[in-house]
């Protein structure tokens, strides 16, 4: 099978940025892509993208060596304010490779970057991945953990200490909830604090659009529009990235989540808010409510395993915090 051209390794990342929950804007077309990704509530990020297929070097080397072969490029461009990525796409494990453009300015003759596949693999099952080479760290990225990678780039390839490598590692590995890996205390624990909510933020919503099969629970609705919402919200301190404490929703439906809207009940049925939507009529800002009862169902799409189902407990107390008064929501 012929290897994807450069246009369509371009759409792989342009994909991957859509699979991770952002927007993206092709604004310069070719190679370098410039790429801007945005999502309400984050800040936005320019990224020029270089890629390359990720190959096995040839019959002489080690089979667990891989490697991308830079060509068509004597230097790669980096402006302020605009992040420069190095990335290989591997078309038979599913999964990009990223290399630091720092450590990259000078390049020689026919030059290749290698990675190794059991780095990759580690990538296809936990998200991210990476590695050390002697002063360069590698990174492996599945597609939906992309704009995480992104937005951390230079702390994923500035690993410092062999300590923080390690550490660095286990959070990245783990599949245990980031937040109960301790960080030891070092120049970079907050860097490496930052990975690691990047890293949770990513995983929480890679398993909840799993359970959910990408469609939103109280709407139904696919059309690439979801989020990954919290029952508990993640700063509460009994906030977890359980799947339990999760829902698939549009954006709009987490909205009136989050606002206290709409509610699940013990039941997995579906509620509005009526004392709330009493508020806003009051004040005239009640248009188009009718139509948004529309698109809500009687009970919520469940997840396929009665063990991924949303916490009842986490139901009733998330949406306390939310202003809902626990009788509205036992059944």
């Amino acid at each position: 099978m012929a290897l994807p051209r450069k246009p369509e390794l371009i759409q792989r990342v342009v994909n991957a940025i859509k699979l991770s929950g952002w927007s993206v804007l092709v604004l310069q077309d070719g190679h370098p892509a410039k790429l801007s990704i945005f999502r309400q509530g984050s800040d936005s990020l320019a990224v020029m993208v270089y890629i390359w297929n990720i190959t096995h070097g040839g019959a002489t080397r080690d089979v667990n060596e891989l490697r991308i072969q830079i060509t068509g490029v004597h230097h790669f461009r980096e402006e302020p304010g605009v992040k420069t990525t190095v990335l290989g796409w591997s078309d038979d494990m599913q999964v990009f490779g990223g290399w630091d453009v720092t450590q990259h300015r000078h390049l020689g003759s026919s030059p290749s970057f290698q990675i190794r596949r059991e780095t990759m693999q580690k990538a296809k099952e936990m998200g991210i991945c990476p590695q050390t080479k002697e002063n360069e760290v590698a990174v492996a990225i599945r597609s939906d953990f992309i704009v995480a990678y992104f937005q951390e780039i230079e702390s994923l390839h500035g690993s410092g200490s062999r300590r923080d490598f390690a550490t660095l590692r286990k959070i990245v590995q783990t599949s245990a909830d980031p937040k109960v890996i301790d960080i030891p205390t070092s120049p970079r624990r907050t860097v490496l604090q930052q990975v690691q909510r990047k890293v949770r933020d990513a995983r929480f919503r890679a398993n909840i659009m799993s359970v959910y099969e990408h469609r939103c629970a109280v709407s139904g609705i696919q059309l690439d529009l979801l989020d990954a919402a919290h029952i508990i919200p993640v700063e509460h301190k009994d906030g977890t990235d359980e799947i339990t404490n999760g829902l698939c929703l549009t954006a709009i439906h987490h909205r009136a989540f989050d606002n206290g809207l709409i509610a699940v009940r013990s039941d997995y049925s579906v509620a509005v808010n009526d004392r709330k939507l009493g508020q806003l009529k009051a004040i005239g800002w009640d248009g188009g409510a009718d139509l948004f009862k529309t698109t809500l169902r009687d009970h919520i799409i469940l997840p396929r395993k009665t063990e991924y189902y949303p916490s009842v407990d986490y139901l009733v107390k998330g949406q306390r915090l939310r202003g809902w008064y626990e009788r509205e929501l036992r059944v």
